[in-house]
């Protein structure tokens, strides 16, 4: 039963279930501020207002998730207490305006940054996601701003990196010359943490 529970899928049916009354009180807001009798789109506001919050649960929009919660509320409150008052219009025309940008910002502008992407990014993201896998399972890690130009081996502070350039002077393979702007270099590392 516990594998059961701990499925995408069984959280989503339960949340789609949830959601059918909260399309009654919908429903009832959106016919009662009508100029139409039982007009057949309040159907189709209902059902796309309470999946909202569904779908932008799922796809990790938390904080759109959240206004929706607030939404939904504002829906039962307006069912219960003024079903024919002017703020049941206000809210009809916010969340309606409010979901037609959500959606279309989630499902096309997620496109067209998608199409942007390009394999450097693709790496680096899996490269982030490897290090915050590493965090959640407890492995800590230091910033090592602070890079040798000889041999490229990364320090956590100045102090560390000028006693191993010691031993590179001390073994005659440090050449200033060739290593550039090193310094500076290493200030704008220190200066992104």
């Amino acid at each position: 039963m516990k594998k059961i529970i701990e499925k995408d899928l069984f959280g989503i049916i339960a949340m789609a279930i949830l959601l059918i009354p909260q399309i009654a009180h919908t429903l009832y807001v959106f016919e009662a501020n009508s100029h139409y009798d039982h007009p057949w789109f309040s159907w189709c506001y209902a059902i796309g207002v309470d999946l909202a919050i569904l779908i932008f649960t799922v796809k990790g929009w938390l904080r759109t998730a959240f206004f929706y919660l607030f939404v939904t509320l504002a829906h039962n409150l307006v069912y219960q207490f003024m079903p024919e008052g002017v703020w049941s219009s206000v809210l009809l025309s916010i969340v309606q305006s409010a979901t037609i940008f959500s959606f279309c910002h989630l499902f096309f502008k997620k496109k067209e940054v998608e199409e942007k992407t390009s394999k450097t990014d693709d790496i680096l993201s899996e490269e982030a996601l490897k290090i915050h896998r590493a965090i959640e399972a407890g492995v800590r890690f230091k910033p090592q701003p602070y890079v040798c130009p000889e041999c490229g081996e990364c320090f956590e502070n100045s102090k560390q990196l000028n006693g191993h350039i010691s031993a590179h002077k001390t073994r005659k393979e440090w050449e200033p010359e060739k290593y550039g702007a090193w310094e500076l270099e290493n200030d704008q590392r220190i200066q992104l943490l």
